[in-house]
Formats: C-alpha cells, structure tokens, sequence
C-alpha cells in the first residue's frame, strides 16, 4: 500500500501515521501548499527580480528556474544571478508560510524574520570574526523594507 504524501517525496504509512504521537493531519497538506505558495512565487519572479537589483544597485538580475530553488525545513532558498549570464549569484530567501504557522497566528512571518535580522546585526556588531552569509535587505508582509 502506498504511504500519504509528506514533503520532500516522502510518505508515512496510515499504520505509522495512526501510531505517531504527533498529529500529521496537517502535514498532509504541506505537498499542496507548498505548490501553491511556490506558483505564487513565480508570478512575482519579476518582483523579485526588481528588489534584488535594487538591493544590489545592478541592472539585469534573473531568478533561477524553478528547479534549483532550495528548500529547508521553514524556507525557501531562491537563487538570483547577478547580471546577464551570470554565475555569480545571491539568494532570496522567503519563510514558508504554512510551515511557521502563519494562518493560525498572522504575523509569525514578520515575526521569524523580525528575529533573524536582529539575530544577523548582532552577530555582525558584536562577533565580526563569525562568518555569516551578507544581508543586503529585507522586507515585512506589509511592504516596509530596509537596507543593511
């Protein structure tokens, strides 16, 4: 018998699912989810185009095609090149909403990233020696954007 889809191509069997002390219910919409939120991505491939080339003050930049996006467990990892046929790239990095709990409680997005950017600026002010990935910008769900 074939297990329930989960992300990442995996399954749980209905036998595991039913024995698991986590409720799985919800996981089992992730693979539609995520679908859906990455379509909506790529409608606004050329809104994430602009913001990146405004962020690095270039002309062209190209998001990649969808199948060299990068997924963690709470993000999506969208690689942008830099100029016209380009290897040299930066990542847009957005958090998956239905992963973080969004719907339930609005304004966990705005919140995870609130966290991350603080978390960034500190460590750049306080431990220059850590090696962190560059932040060029970032943006709320409301528009507000900065600079770094």
């Amino acid at each position: 018998m074939a297990g329930l889809p989960l992300l990442k191509g995996n399954t749980i069997s209905l036998d595991d699912a039913l024995t698991d002390d986590d409720n799985i219910l919800h996981r089992l919409d992730y693979p539609q989810k995520l679908k859906a939120f990455c379509s909506d991505l790529l409608t606004h491939q050329r809104d994430i185009e602009s913001l990146v080339s405004f962020h690095l003050c270039v002309k062209h930049c190209q998001v990649a095609d969808e199948a060299d996006w990068l997924f963690g467990s709470y993000n999506v990892c969208i690689p942008v090149y830099i100029g016209r046929q380009s290897e040299e790239r930066v990542l847009f990095r957005v958090p998956l909403p239905f992963k973080i709990g969004e719907e339930t409680f609005p304004g966990n997005t705005n919140e995870k990233l609130r966290c991350e950017v603080a978390t960034y600026i500190w460590i750049r002010e306080n431990c220059p020696d850590v090696p962190i990935p560059s932040l060029y910008g970032f943006a709320f769900s409301n528009g507000r954007a900065r600079i770094v």
